[in-house]
């Protein structure tokens, strides 16, 4: 089965003159007006109670046609010389970002009400000069809002960081390990120009150790990346995509979530699915922090189990095993490693029990606009930076399946957007 990504493809618009980019937008932005306006949904300001946009393929798609045309409207005004110049700059806003989340700031602005930056600097712990310098640089980055000249209060961005944990701890795990690895890459590189793994990173060069390796020496980053692998799902992945691309309710008995965090995936599956038993196996760091997440009804249906996913599978008589969002995290070595030690669990299983990879799926080069494409990009960056990782084709998942027993078999693939849903069977 192909990728779906209507709309997301490349499109006609003449993306080199100014008034057919300024036509598109308007056009664009009336069909997201008239899209809200279909919908309920009110239109956005930056307010603080703004509720967000709709989190729909359709939206997705208006605003990523419209957001393509703005940059590019963008880029011919500006000009090359303040391009560079505005790439040079971004890294002393995520600075500014950095001490922001360190000192607090996001939760000491009340919610409801302003405060001067006197008293948010004494409340922070930090010199009012520096305060100053930095809650002005994030307003001009749509982050607060000064109303009144000394005052601070939160808008939309910067109160979903003060009311959503999980979302701020993607935000500080971002800037804190992660950044600090990724200034580290250049160096990484010049050190080994030829040959990267999982355990030759730029986040190695950084920190002196792999990843995993770092969140076992560290209790409070662990539950913290615990917080953040949850909070990404809030911003990137559509958990009602896996839900709606497989049919869950003509299985029966206990899916093995192999690798699954903090449970969250399993606990919102658990709340679709009742009759459905899960198996979060994961370290004893992301389980600690997936118990907050059990509620009345998912307790009974969710357990915990500690288990590396390199070692052989120890569970049996499994109605499914899911994998989901770690094959990228790792080099081609370590993934066919990880397919061949799910193969005993497989074998002890029905022949009727599919293993399900539920990862980014990449598109054929250059189907994509800029715009999407770049998401994609960052990502496959970011995963080399920290893990060793990548993104992969379809047709490689396939070769890295066979590489591990060649009796894996591809039978079905259910795109979600940009990840996509490979239904695997072990033949026997």
């Amino acid at each position: 089965m192909s990728h779906d990504f209507n709309g997301l493809l490349v499109d006609t618009v003449n993306r080199a003159n100014l008034l057919s980019l300024a036509e598109d937008i308007t056009q664009m932005t009336k069909e997201i007006t008239e899209y809200l306006q279909s919908n309920g949904c009110p239109q956005p300001t930056l307010s603080a109670d703004y509720v967000g946009h709709p989190e729909t393929v359709e939206y997705t798609v208006l605003y990523g046609k419209l957001k393509n045309s703005l940059e590019d409207l963008l880029h011919l005004v500006r000009g090359p010389k303040r391009h560079v110049w505005d790439i040079c700059c971004e890294g002393y806003e995520l600075a500014a970002i950095q001490v922001a989340l360190q000192f607090k700031f996001f939760e000491i602005v009340p919610l409801e009400d302003q405060i001067s930056i006197e008293a948010l600097a004494e409340k922070a712990g930090v010199d009012l000069d520096r305060t100053r310098r930095i809650v002005r640089l994030l307003v001009t980055k749509f982050i607060f809002e000064e109303p009144t000249q000394g005052y601070i209060k939160h808008n939309t961005s910067s109160y979903l960081l003060h009311v959503d944990e999980e979302i701020r701890s993607t935000m500080q795990y971002t800037m804190d390990e992660m950044f600090k690895a990724a200034s580290a890459t250049a160096d990484n590189v010049m050190a080994s120009p030829l040959k990267y793994d999982s355990a030759l990173t730029p986040f190695c060069t950084r920190h002196g150790m792999p990843p995993f390796k770092f969140y076992e020496k560290d209790t409070q980053r662990s539950i913290r990346f615990a917080k953040a692998m949850a909070g990404w799902s809030k911003l990137n992945l559509n958990l009602n995509a896996l839900k709606e691309s497989f049919p869950w309710n003509e299985i029966k008995g206990t899916v093995v979530d192999v690798g699954g965090g903090s449970g969250k995936v399993s606990i919102t599956l658990a709340q679709s699915f009742p009759d459905l038993k899960f198996i979060v196996q994961d370290t004893v760091d992301m389980h600690a922090a997936g118990q907050s997440l059990l509620t009345d009804q998912t307790k009974d249906q969710v357990s915990f189990m500690q288990h590396n996913f390199f070692d052989p599978q120890p569970v049996g008589d499994a109605a499914a095993f899911l994998l989901r969002m770690c094959a990228l995290n790792w080099c081609d070595r370590d993934v066919v490693a990880i397919f061949r030690a799910l193969v005993p669990g497989l074998e002890r299983s029905e022949p009727t029990t599919p293993l399900l990879i539920n990862d980014v799926v990449l598109p054929p080069h250059g189907t994509l606009t800029r715009n999407f494409n770049r998401g994609l990009r960052q990502a496959d960056v970011l995963l080399m930076v920290i893990f060793g990782g990548k993104l992969r084709t379809q047709s490689e998942f396939a070769a890295l399946l066979k590489e591990a027993d060649e009796r894996y078999e591809i039978r079905n693939f259910y795109p979600e957007e940009f990840m996509g849903l490979l239904e695997v069977y072990l033949l026997r």
